[in-house]
């Protein structure tokens, strides 16, 4: 008996949150029946609350002492009978400071000196932002060779981290700073914030995506020339890396490339954030191309803002064709595309960017309901005059549930 108490009390010091659809994380009530048994009312009681309160928020970790406590708390204020059922909520919900919100006992019953007590209760559970629930990508730090490469490298890192942040796309999991949050989590499993707080506890992400690379070079070189009898000198700035997009729980490379860059004089860091710029262009274009989300005459609303658009720039704007499918392993390569026409962006915010048509071979606002329209930034249109070759499209990632190898 003593261990169905046991496992009805476990989950008071270490819940983990279910996923929810919300725009912010935050706590929320959630209400549900469970059941509890006991050689005391209270004992029963007592179980069918923890197991509520196990059942909202998953992973469970035992606690001796909050388990005698709860039992004492409800035989102390409503005696081993009960007779006041709701001095004995109030005197549970301000036990637990919130984690169980509210409660009644739906039905007891003593059966060769068991109890058995359902109870319908209302528990905290953290509901996390509806943005967990989007691909999950880590930038990991980059190694490097030499010290100078590896302080720019951080740099780089970070940079990317937030182009790929901005577009979006991505739920963007923080490794940089886990000591700082998980020393913010230690101040709510201490016991200094209230209990209801414990349902934030637990809710760490795993990614899906690991980004991943090495800084090849970073660093200036200088070249002197004689020229009528004076030394003239000239820097120039290398930054060159290669990275690698891994499956986490599988090892499975998805995407590696590589950058090379370089510039008279300027500083490297500036040549680091114009390589992380590009990356993660490269990267979103990989996995989810930016969509014409939207058509007002001749204005379109692109799926993707932030950092990562600008401006002034220019896309081709393409339409997508029939399906591509490889002969040989049978796996989808995406969809042909064909260059429709010119776009110019005219307005960037933080989750759309309006463009316009510089020009365009079919009536965008018409074709728009029945046809799907993406852009790639112009500057990476193929020199080769054949607008209508298709070229590899990924879909874009499905729910984290069903997306497979598909999707790339």
């Amino acid at each position: 008996m003593k261990s169905k108490v046991w496992i009805g009390l476990i989950g008071l010091f270490s819940l983990l949150g279910a996923p929810g659809a919300f725009a912010a994380g935050g706590v929320e009530q959630v209400t549900v029946q469970a059941e509890g048994n006991g050689s005391a009312l209270s004992t029963a009681t007592a179980a069918a609350l923890t197991s509520a309160i196990a059942q909202v928020n998953g992973v469970e970790v035992a606690s001796t002492a909050v388990t005698t406590e709860m039992t004492a708390t409800l035989d102390t204020a409503a005696g081993s009978q009960f007779a006041s059922a709701s001095t004995a909520a109030e005197a549970v919900a301000q036990r637990t400071k919130g984690l169980v919100q509210r409660y009644r006992v739906v039905s007891q019953a003593q059966n060769a000196g068991v109890w058995t007590v359902t109870v319908e209760a209302t528990i905290s559970r953290y509901a996390r932002s509806a943005q967990a629930d989007r691909l999950r990508m880590t930038v990991l730090p980059f190694r490097a060779q030499r010290a100078e490469a590896a302080k720019v490298g951080e740099q780089f890192a970070t940079e990317l981290t937030a182009q790929l942040t901005s577009s979006r796309k991505f739920a963007m999991l923080d490794r940089a700073f886990e000591a700082e949050r998980q020393s913010e989590m230690s101040l709510i499993a201490d016991g200094g914030a209230p209990l209801e707080e414990l349902a934030k506890l637990g809710n760490r992400l795993g990614t899906d995506y690991m980004i991943v690379g090495v800084i090849d070079e970073a660093g200036t070189t200088t070249q002197s020339t004689e020229l009528a009898g004076r030394t003239l000198s000239a820097s120039t700035t290398h930054f060159s890396v290669s990275y690698r997009v891994i499956d986490a729980p599988t090892g499975q490379i998805k995407l590696a490339d590589s950058w090379t860059g370089a510039q008279p004089g300027g500083s490297l860091g500036a040549l680091a954030s114009k390589a992380a710029d590009a990356i993660s262009r490269q990267i979103v274009d990989a996995i989810t191309p930016i969509r014409v989300e939207s058509v007002l005459g001749n204005e379109l609303f692109l799926g993707q803002g932030g950092k990562s658009i600008k401006v002034g720039q220019k896309y081709r704007l393409l339409m997508a064709g029939e399906p591509i499918v490889d002969s040989y392993t049978k796996e989808s390569l995406g969809r042909q595309e064909v260059d429709v026409g010119i776009i110019e962006v005219t307005e960037v915010q933080s989750k759309v960017a309006k463009a316009k048509v510089l020009k365009a071979s079919v009536d965008v606002a018409q074709t728009f309901p029945t046809s799907t329209f993406i852009v790639r930034l112009l500057a990476e249109a193929p020199k080769a005059a054949a607008s209508t070759a298709p070229t590899k499209t990924p879909k874009p990632p499905v729910a984290l549930k069903t997306r497979s190898d598909s999707d790339w």
